[in-house]
This record gives structure tokens, sequence and C-alpha cells, in this order.
């Protein structure tokens, strides 16, 4: 892997990890394209780590609030946790499967394809009765951890997901926002481990740090894009580039 392989794949990391056109599907079709046999476990754990720094900094308050005011949260901590068991499940099966799944770029763009038409259908899901988290119901948060455990195909995206589930458990957008990215911190956590788990590569310790940077900056501001996109009401227009993308994938580059 060269040095703009590497800080461009950081790049795309920090975009796709939190828009929804899926983080695992860039990745995968600019590995074929670069034709790298493998990505560096290492690096790999890496570009996640900064995205997940991302998480922690853009929710730092709400981190803070569920650490310092722990007994107050319980009911949260119970939903995040109720959230993350579908993933933690699936992840755990399918652990011996993914290698396989990632190398079929015919599989990615059709994932592609489904979740663009999900996508589109977005604003059906908008209601006027909407809940916050602190009316959230566990199988509200069981709900939103199975769109989770979908998104582990790569090509559909965990955020897009999750935020989609939210609102057809008819959570308000910010409410949907939120909890989507407080599930994704033991979800990121989670597959940083199963990573690990496969050995830990040797990377240049400079081009490591400044693409743990680089997908961490460009991921903050991923968010934000999102947050705004939400408020704006555009959320569904990702659908477009997925299903160009999925078909591109599809007749183009299998």
């Amino acid at each position: 892997m060269t040095a703009f392989q590497a800080l461009f794949l950081a790049f795309v990391q920090g975009i796709t990890e939190f828009l929804p056109i899926s983080s695992s599907g860039h990745l995968a079709l600019f590995q074929k394209l670069f034709q790298l046999k493998e990505q560096p476990v290492f690096f790999d754990v890496l570009l996640h780590l900064g995205t997940l720094m991302a998480i922690i900094f853009f929710f730092r308050r709400e981190i803070i609030s569920l650490i310092k005011d722990w007994k107050k949260q319980k009911s949260l901590w119970i939903l995040l946790i109720v959230g993350t068991i579908p993933a933690a499940v699936f992840g755990f099966l399918l652990n011996s499967k993914i290698e396989e799944i990632f190398n079929s770029i015919k599989l990615i763009g059709i994932m592609w394809v489904a979740f663009g038409l999900l996508l589109l259908l977005f604003r059906r899901f908008d209601n006027k009765e909407v809940k916050q988290i602190k009316e959230m119901k566990w199988f509200d948060a069981l709900v939103i951890g199975l769109f989770q455990a979908v998104a582990l195909f790569p090509g559909i995206s965990r955020s897009g997901s999750t935020i989609i589930g939210g609102k057809i458990r008819k959570l308000s957008q910010d409410s949907a926002f939120t909890f989507s990215f407080l599930l994704a911190i033991p979800a990121i956590l989670g597959a940083t481990v199963l990573k690990i788990k496969d050995g830990i590569d040797i990377i240049n310790p400079v081009m490591g740090i400044i693409s743990v940077l680089i997908s961490g900056i460009v991921g903050f501001f991923s968010l934000k894009l999102l947050q705004r996109l939400l408020k704006s009401d555009k959320f569904y227009l990702f659908g477009y580039y997925c299903l160009f993308l999925g078909i591109i994938t599809i007749f183009f580059l299998s």
C-alpha cells in the first residue's frame, strides 16, 4: 500500500463512515480498484479509531452525561445494550464469512441498489407523532439494533440503516441521529476487537498517525453535514447515489 492509497482510503473512510453510503462498501471497492490483495488489519483498525474519535468528540456532552449521571441514565444504558445485541450476535456468527462477503463486488453492488431504494422510501417514515430518546422502549432499541446488524453487509450503511430504523419507530430526527451514533460506539469497538484478533501488521507510524487524523477530522465534518441534511429533509437524496453506484458496480466493475 502506497502513502497516497493510505491517505486516500483514510479520506474515504472519514466521509463514508457517517454519510449513508456505506464505508465498508467503498473501502472494498477501492481495495479492488487499487488491486490491493488485502487491506492491512492494523491500518483498518486505525481508520476506525479515527472515526470513533470523531463520534466521541461530536457527542462529548451526551457521553459525559452518560458516564457522570449513570444512575439517572440507566434506561439509556439499557437501550444501548439491547440495541447492540443484534449486531454482536450476527457479527460473531458471520465473522468467518466476512472475507468472502467483502470479496464479492457484485454482492456489494446489489446491496447498494437495495439500500438506495430504502433511502428513497425514507420520506414515508416521517410522521407527526415523534418520540424523544427518553420515551424509547426496549423494543424500539431492538428494532434499531436489527437495522444496525443488517449493515454488516458492505453496501448497506450503518448510520443510514439505524436512522431509518429510528424513524420507523417514530423517533424525532435529532433522537434518531443521536441514538444511532451512540449505538455506533460499541459497534465500532466490537468490530475493532474482532479485527485485532486476526493479527496486527506493521505499518509506517507517520502514515498511521496521519491516517487517523484524516479519518477523524473528515468524519467530524461528515457528521455535521449529515445532521444538517436530516434537518433539511434531504437525507433521502443519498439513495440516488447508492442506486447509481450499485448499478455501475454490478454491470461494469464486478
